[in-house]
């Protein structure tokens, strides 16, 4: 689609997730640990903080269980509602693509320190995190050699989502028949990433998206407020702007204050409570800023002028193919302002004050 290797690694999608819906392991591990459980812990940073908090709701609902998430920092240093929990019946999920974030290895030590049954999800077997950690969950998604993670994200969050449904039946949270029906919304929206994508990117050529891209807020609910999260990260990271992101009910809660002509907005609506206060602050944006953008997978509208249609997917709340969404605009926005989406600033960084092993 475009320049970047960025495009090759979202053309990979369908098939890295497709692989997963496949793999026996999920359901293995979930068979020899679920049972028992009463809480789990999730840690992780950046995109694969996002991923949690994406499906951090839904794996409690799916799986029946107490489940939190934290930032490692939060997780080691501010955390006394762990020390609390019984160690067999708590288990501390470690998440790292690389797993090489010294913040998450530090997080897993400690879970083991302490006496809690700890899993990684990582991509590399060999990395600490899938090494030190009791069990290790691959995400089987190959390399990604870009600052912004694309697959990488979608393999987390995909493998998240699996995982909480395999939880759930073997626990006897969910039928089988439910997990099925859930499992069927994923491979449905994997079948369908590319097709939109394509859509997508049509649009961004018709509607000049990016020409003007100065700061950004990005808008979401339920499962999708994780999703309105990696909309903000994505297009900070590449862009390199200023980037919010809130929930919809909180938007109006000051954040609205700072929106002007040249304020970009994106708004992530499917079928929920919250989709009128969605609809209504749509409308009520339209007349301050040209910049704006709502994904919508309600199946209750027609496309128009700075509505972009998602299939519904209600059990998931078009969960896979709002990610793509985003991923499409981080990319192409950069490279339609002249910018390469993984050009070096300050890739030092983390080097100097030694975030990674």
């Amino acid at each position: 689609m475009g320049r970047s290797i960025m495009w090759s690694y979202i053309a990979q999608e369908p098939n890295v997730l497709e692989r997963l819906l496949c793999d026996e392991s999920v359901m293995a591990y979930a068979k020899a640990e679920a049972v028992g459980l009463e809480a789990v812990y999730l840690v992780a940073h950046g995109s694969s903080y996002n991923a949690t908090v994406t499906a951090l709701d839904f794996f409690s609902r799916m799986a029946g269980l107490r489940v939190y998430t934290f930032v490692p920092a939060i997780f080691s240093y501010n955390a006394p509602l762990l020390q609390k929990e019984s160690r067999e019946k708590t288990l501390v999920i470690v998440v790292s693509q690389t797993g090489t974030s010294s913040g998450a290895i530090d997080a897993l030590d400690m879970a083991k320190k302490l006496g809690f049954k700890t899993l990684g999800i990582t991509d590399i077997s060999t990395s600490p995190v899938a090494k030190q950690a009791d069990d290790a969950l691959m995400l089987r998604c190959g390399s990604e050699n870009s600052n912004a993670k694309t697959k990488g994200y979608s393999a987390t969050l995909t493998l998240l989502l699996l995982l909480a449904l395999a939880f759930g039946v073997c626990r006897g949270a969910i039928t089988w028949e439910q997990r099925e029906a859930v499992t069927a919304e994923l491979r449905a929206q994997v079948s369908l990433l590319q097709p939109t994508g394509e859509r997508l990117v049509r649009w961004c050529e018709e509607n000049d998206f990016g020409a003007s891209l100065s700061e950004l807020y990005a808008l979401g609910y339920g499962i999708n407020y994780g999703t309105a999260m990696e909309c903000q990260l994505k297009l900070m990271e590449t862009m390199c702007i200023p980037t919010m992101f809130n929930d919809i009910g909180e938007f109006s809660h000051g954040m609205h204050r700072a929106i002007s002509s040249k304020s970009t907005v994106i708004m992530f609506k499917t079928s929920h409570p919250l989709a009128a206060l969605t609809e209504r602050s749509w409308k009520y944006l339209r007349g301050i800023t040209g910049h704006l953008l709502m994904f919508d997978s309600t199946g209750e509208e027609s496309e128009e002028e700075g509505r972009f249609l998602i299939p519904s997917f209600p059990l998931t709340e078009s969960l896979l193919l709002m990610t793509l969404a985003v991923q499409v605009l981080s990319v192409y926005a950069p490279e339609h302002a002249g910018y390469d989406p993984n050009r070096d600033v300050h890739n030092d960084f983390t080097d100097f004050v030694h975030t990674r092993v």
